[in-house]
């Protein structure tokens, strides 16, 4: 959605404006007015209506005419706006015949941020002059309060170091309604300025040769007449609305050879006009744009705080190579980062592929990527109780090699185990080897109960065949029993163990 906009320049006999057509992105000028009161009055064509039947208006920027504001240039040290904020007001008004409680204080650094050399322009405009602008925009018919009210000095400057280049050296003189004026730039900074009120032709001449004379001194002394001066090659550039009728008068009295403006206006198409003769209406145009160079003086928004629209285009300027730095250390951070992740990721990879051939090697299946140590843990506890528990078969048989004395005459035939207990079967020479074997086995500490369930003498005739019914131990009963580092299975040497036959189940 596009916003239209009002830049007038509102003199003691001449109005001046643009109509301003601006979206995201762009900005153009739809029609410029050019309104001679005196003519005008003289017709019965008010100026007020023209511009009215211009609008509405979204935005309105106007201009404050030379003479209402009192100025400086300050050699100040510093560039940091919080300072110069802080320093400019007192710096200033030891200049000046009034107080700074009198005005409006506006200022702005006299070069733009990558120019060379240190310095401020600073002016006060008192109230009784900024009321006074104000009431005539009220006057034209004008609904809209001007959220800008920009020195034309500065604007105009503006448009001559757009045309020229931000960084060129030139002394401009610029000859419009409001007088001469003279300003001297070296390399883009604003080292002079000068303004010459309104006057016949003679005067004004002679009054702009002596401001060419004195801002052209070096070292503070002022060249001794017009005449004798000497710039010594240095361009002077001349404009404004009667630069063709004035500048041959001063290269007369001078012998000062001045060059026009570039035919090519700094803010575009001005519906036709030559931009020459609008100076300031040019800059008033790229100031509308906000890219207008430094120094631009605001006196209605405030162009001196450190949060104006000056200050902000300062501070992306010096923040500008820090951005650079951050972006390429934000650029190496990731890459590290990314570099580690990596490595990372590939020492897990190879501890995974670590960890699944571990697996492998002691699990029948593979893990399926999850939950390995706990099929592992399950699996130790499984062969660990098969293993060295007192309730394993090989526990079991080497109990009863051990604990069953080698005189007794006793055969195992079958062993059935269940965990926890086992039935032990056979045959023995008598019932009292039975009882003895009960015995050795209660005392031998292997077995938590042994009973016998049945003991009848043998069909065949010879001795008794018996059944015995015993319950496993805990496991630290083993553990205690075997502390020495023997495994229960080194008992299988005892003879005993040479007469356990038959088919043994377990």
């Amino acid at each position: 959605m596009s916003s239209k906009t009002l830049a007038v320049s509102v003199g003691a006999s001449r109005i001046t404006g643009a109509v301003i057509e601006s979206s995201i992105g762009s900005l153009r000028v739809v029609e410029v007015f050019d309104i001679d009161r005196e003519r005008d009055d003289a017709a019965g064509l008010p100026g007020s209506d023209a511009i009215r039947r211009l609008g509405p208006f979204d935005r309105v920027i106007a201009t404050l005419e030379p003479e209402a504001a009192a100025f400086r240039i300050l050699p100040l040290p510093f560039r940091d706006r919080r300072r110069i904020s802080q320093a400019v007001g007192p710096a200033l008004e030891e200049h000046l015949p009034f107080s700074l409680d009198d005005g409006v204080l506006a200022w702005d650094l006299a070069a733009p941020a990558d120019a060379a050399g240190a310095g401020v322009l600073a002016a006060l405009a008192e109230f009784p002059r900024i009321e006074a602008a104000r009431t005539r925009l009220l006057a034209l018919g004008i609904e809209v309060a001007p959220q800008r009210l920009l020195w034309t000095p500065t604007l105009i400057l503006g448009a001559y170091r757009r045309a020229l280049g931000e960084h060129a050296s030139f002394t401009a003189v610029d000859f419009g309604d409001g007088g001469a004026l003279i300003a001297r730039v070296d390399a883009g900074r604003l080292a002079a300025l000068r303004i010459v009120a309104p006057c016949d032709d003679g005067l004004l001449i002679r009054n702009t040769a002596w401001s060419l004379a004195t801002i052209s001194a070096t070292d503070g002394e002022l060249a001794g007449a017009a005449s004798e001066l000497s710039f010594d090659g240095a361009r002077v550039v001349a404009g404004g609305r009667h630069a063709a009728r004035l500048a041959p008068l001063l290269t007369e009295r001078t012998g000062i050879q001045t060059e026009s403006l570039p035919l090519s206006s700094p803010a575009g198409e001005l519906d036709g006009r030559d931009w020459r003769e609008l100076t300031a209406l040019a800059g008033l145009v790229v100031a509308a744009g906000g890219d207008a160079p430094a120094p631009t003086l605001d006196f209605e928004s405030g162009a001196g705080s450190i949060f104006s629209a000056a200050a902000l285009s300062d501070l992306q300027d010096e923040a500008r190579p820090l951005i650079r730095w951050a972006l390429a250390a934000a650029a190496l951070a990731l890459l590290a980062v990314g570099i580690d992740y990596g490595q990372l990721f590939a020492e897990r990879r190879a501890l995974a592929a670590r960890a699944e051939q571990i697996y492998s090697s002691a699990m029948p299946s593979p893990s399926g990527g999850s939950g390995r140590k706990l099929k592992m843990e399950m699996r130790l506890r499984e062969l660990s109780g098969k293993a060295g528990g007192a309730g394993s078969p090989l526990a079991l048989l080497a109990a009863l090699s051990r604990d069953v004395p080698k005189n007794l005459e006793v055969v195992v035939d079958a062993v059935e185990h269940s965990p926890p207990s086992a039935k032990v079967s056979g045959h023995a020479a008598s019932f009292e080897a039975v009882t003895k074997m009960q015995q050795a086995l209660q005392k031998g500490g292997a077995f938590a109960r042994v009973e016998v369930k049945d003991v009848h003498a043998a069909v065949s005739g010879g001795g008794v065949e018996f059944l015995l019914d015993l319950a496993t131990a805990p496991a630290e009963g083993v553990s205690r029993e075997t502390s020495s580092g023997e495994h229960p299975g080194a008992t299988v040497e005892k003879p005993n163990l040479s007469r356990i036959t038959g088919g043994g189940r377990s």
